[in-house]
């Protein structure tokens, strides 16, 4: 009896503060039984981040102050729960920089496939993945997409880090393991679970060829009741668990980061606005004319560039694409730049193409050869796919028409529409000659 108190002492001491009703609400917004809170790991993490890493997660959240408000301002305007603010800490840590090795991407970790699924522009020009604005509205998205498919937000929360199949995977094992369990020694011989584990292990060999059968079986259980305890639960001699151990320390690291922005202690010991500041931003976005280089803004905003491309890092260059785009730049300076934006020049990345020269392709954008050499560092020889920074003085390009265009295709190729084409170009109807000179608007407002 002696040494059940001593443990229990033990216990309440070092985890005691865990147990509260701020952090059972932060399961139950999760969709997680309240009695996870007893789970040992998730006591272990939230001790170290609550301890040992409070001054790391603080200065994290002070580095990104300039996004912490606009991803709040999103979660709190949609149906997804506020915790899920702790997605974009366990993915990025607040840089919309960051990459990892799987080649995702930005603020909330997109990879391109996804990205590009929920409208996120990736080009020469452009990688929206790092917009701390479009990538937290297409995350959203995505996340409530994912509730929609699991019904509850903790499996939603996992299927973002390991994709849809693989939770499906995970709950479909879970569930057939419990009947089994139900059934006891019946199980060894019951015709229906072979069959269902045969399907599991067919879906483990051939990957997305035999997802069908194991999503009817998803769809078919729908009726056996799980828990988060249940998927974490660890099975011995088995390589592949029911989720990867990265998706479980993942969960583990969402709810206990929500945990610790939802502590009192937290929140006195960081003597901060951080964490309950407003719901506003402080960049604002403006349309800009295609190729605006950012040292211009810069310089006439007087602002250092390198803030300026802190606002723009989902540019790959120091000015926009060659079409109508948007750059960020700070709220308290929009006032000065709607006064003082005029462009003079535009820029654009061309691409050396086989049977390209430099006279050729000066010619072709109405600058001179010293200009593209001195600009890009060239030496003496271009090479197919070398990539040019051309600073243009106007808004045209000449393109010579070939066999097989069309005034929609060249549209199209440019990105513009056809009747400024022929606006430009004095054009009557859509029909073109070959060899015919025109010119191409770029950048215009």
């Amino acid at each position: 009896m002696k040494k059940i108190v001593i443990l229990l002492f033990s216990f309440l001491v070092l985890f005691g503060d865990i147990v509260n009703n701020k952090n059972v609400e932060v399961l139950n917004a999760l969709n997680i039984n309240g009695s996870f809170i007893e789970n040992y790991k998730l006591r272990q993490l939230y001790r170290v981040y609550s301890k040992k890493r409070k001054e790391y997660f603080l200065n994290i959240l002070e580095n990104g102050y300039k996004y912490l408000p606009l991803i709040k301002q999103f979660v709190l305007k949609s149906d997804v729960p506020k915790e899920l603010v702790s997605v974009a800490m366990a993915e990025s840590y607040l840089t919309t920089s960051a990459k990892s090795n799987k080649k995702a991407i930005g603020l909330w970790q997109f990879m391109p496939k996804t990205a590009k699924r929920y409208g996120l522009k990736i080009d020469e020009y452009v990688d929206e993945r790092k917009d701390p604005v479009k990538s937290t509205e297409a995350a959203i998205k995505y996340l409530n997409y994912l509730h929609q498919f699991f019904g509850k937000w903790y499996l939603a929360v996992m299927a973002y880090n390991a994709g849809e199949a693989r939770i499906v995977e995970a709950v479909v094992r879970v569930k057939v393991d419990k009947l089994c369990k139900n059934l006891g020694k019946k199980c060894k011989y019951d015709k229906t679970i072979k069959k269902y584990r045969t399907i599991i292990k067919n879906y483990q060999r051939k990957g997305k060829y035999a997802f069908g059968n194991l999503y009817r079986l998803y769809k078919k259980l729908s009726y056996v009741p799980i828990e988060l305890n249940d998927l974490m639960c660890y099975q011995k001699g088995l390589k592949r668990q029911y989720l990867p151990k990265e998706t479980r320390k993942y969960i583990l690291k969402i709810i206990a980061m929500s945990f610790l922005f939802n502590s009192d202690k937290f929140i006195e010991y960081s003597n901060s606005y951080i964490l309950n500041s407003g719901i506003t931003s402080d960049i604002k976005k403006v349309t800009v004319p295609g190729g605006t280089s950012l040292y211009y803004v810069a310089k006439i905003l007087n602002i250092p560039y390198k803030e300026l491309k802190k606002y723009n890092t989902h540019l790959r260059y120091s000015f926009t694409p060659p079409y109508k785009y948007y750059i960020y730049i700070p709220y308290k300076k929009l006032a000065e730049f709607k006064i003082k934006f005029k462009l003079k020049k535009f820029y654009m990345v061309y691409i050396v193409k086989k049977g390209d020269t430099l006279i050729k392709i000066a010619k072709k954008f109405g600058i001179k050869v010293k200009v593209i050499k001195d600009f890009n560092k060239l030496g003496k020889y271009l090479h197919i796919g070398d990539k040019l920074v051309l600073p243009l003085n106007d808004f045209y390009i000449k393109y010579k028409v070939k066999k097989g265009d069309s005034l929609a295709k060249i549209a199209r190729r440019f990105n513009i529409s056809y009747k400024k084409i022929m606006k430009v170009n004095g054009l009557n109807d859509t029909l073109l000659k070959i060899g015919q000179i025109l010119k191409i608007p770029q950048g215009l407002k």
